[in-house]
C-alpha cells in the first residue's frame, strides 16, 4: 500500500490533503476537527467532493498565489462538488450554507469551489469572502 492511498476518513485519503510538492501535512487538531466536520459534510449532502487544495508548505502557497498568512498553511481546504449534469454554483451553494450549519469559521466562495478552514481553534475572527464573477 502506498502511504498517500491511506484513506483519513471514509471518503478522503491522505495524498488529498497533502502539500503537492513535498507530501507535507500536520495531523493535529486542527487537521483532525477540520476533516470531521469535512467528513459530515460529505456524508450529509451524499455527494462527492474533490479536494483542489488543503495543507500548503510555504513554497507551494507562494507558487500558487496564496495570502502570505493562509490558512492552507496550517490546514484548510478547497473542495470541489464532483456532480454530472448538475448547475455547479447551486451546489456551492449548498455546501456554502452546510459549512455556516456545520461551524466552518474560515469560507470563501469562487466560481469552481469553497474554501474552508477551522481559524476559530487558532483564536482567529471568522471570515466570509465572495470572489465569485
Amino acid at each position: 500500500m502506498v502511504i498517500g492511498d491511506t484513506n483519513i476518513t471514509e471518503h478522503f485519503q491522505l495524498k488529498e490533503l497533502w502539500s503537492p510538492d513535498n507530501q507535507e501535512i500536520q495531523l493535529n487538531s486542527l487537521f483532525h476537527e477540520h476533516m470531521e466536520l469535512l467528513e459530515k459534510m460529505r456524508t450529509d449532502y451524499d455527494i462527492r467532493m474533490s479536494v483542489n487544495s488543503g495543507h500548503r508548505s510555504l513554497a507551494h502557497n507562494s507558487e500558487v498565489g496564496g495570502a502570505a498568512n493562509s490558512m492552507h498553511l496550517r490546514f484548510a481546504t478547497d473542495i470541489t462538488p464532483i456532480v454530472a449534469d448538475v448547475d455547479l454554483r447551486k451546489n456551492l451553494s449548498i455546501l456554502n450554507d452546510m459549512a455556516e450549519e456545520m461551524g466552518f469559521q474560515g469560507i470563501g466562495r469562487y466560481n469552481t469551489f469553497i474554501h474552508l478552514d477551522r481559524r476559530d481553534l487558532l483564536g482567529w475572527v471568522p471570515a466570509r469572502w465572495d470572489k465569485r464573477t
